[in-house]
């Protein structure tokens, strides 16, 4: 009953923590446009203080239909860092720490100045995804930046979305803060209209599974200790 009781707390700061008003316009609808019409994202200024958490690392698994159409169409996958990829190639991690640049923005996102790189051998293109950005507010997503073959192309395209009730379902809590278990994010249609455009070949399925995420949230960092106590000479 306690730990029931403890998983309840969690998920109800947690849902308060992604869902905090801002008097936010929808940022889906920009998102949303086709490939060919997405506008360059405006600056968000940053809410000085506000964090989901300071500290702590999220990993992302990327979803077997994802997978099998990099294999597909012969697509590697690099990490930008500070993002790392998994050693069987099939996941990255990144970090979330308390710097400059992470908090809450007035759009409802986190920024990490890490990415990713999709090399695709038949068109000879790279897309590049970065800065990225961990939408919270309004919908769960995931958005980046855009260049290709080192040229910008946008400033924030949705790649990946996903839902409240499919976030928050893998809500637990641990012994330095909160981590939510595998939330699953789909692929957008923007980002399969991007990918066809600018190689002219199969983009990924809208709609299937682009990975699961997994965050750790701590409210204690990892590398602390307890303070000792002085001793006389």
């Amino acid at each position: 009953m306690r730990m029931h009781a403890l998983r309840r707390l969690t998920v109800l700061a947690a849902v308060a923590a992604l869902a905090v008003p801002f008097g936010l316009t929808s940022a889906g609808a920009a998102a949303r446009q086709p490939a060919d019409t997405i506008r360059t994202a405006a600056a968000a200024a940053p809410l000085p203080g506000l964090y989901i958490s300071p500290w702590g690392d999220a990993q992302v698994a990327v979803g077997d239909e994802t997978l099998a159409w990099m294999e597909r169409e012969g697509i590697t996958l690099e990490a930008v860092s500070p993002f790392v990829m998994d050693a069987d190639g099939r996941g990255f991690s990144m970090p979330i720490g308390s710097t400059a640049g992470d908090r809450l923005d007035s759009k409802g996102r986190i920024f990490y100045p890490g990415g990713l790189k999709l090399h695709h051998p038949r068109s000879g293109k790279t897309i590049t995804l970065k800065s990225t950005f961990i939408r919270v507010m309004p919908t769960p997503a995931y958005s980046a930046g855009v260049s290709v073959d080192g040229e910008a192309l946008s400033e924030e395209v949705t790649v990946a979305e996903s839902t409240y009730t499919e976030v928050m379902f893998g809500a637990r809590p641990s012994t330095t803060g909160f981590r939510i278990k595998k939330a699953p994010f789909y692929v957008t249609q923007d980002a399969a209209s991007l990918f066809a455009s600018v190689t002219g070949a199969t983009a990924p399925r809208v709609g299937s599974l682009f990975g699961t995420l997994t965050p750790n949230f701590d409210y204690v960092p990892k590398a602390a200790k307890p303070p000792t106590v002085p001793t006389l000479p």
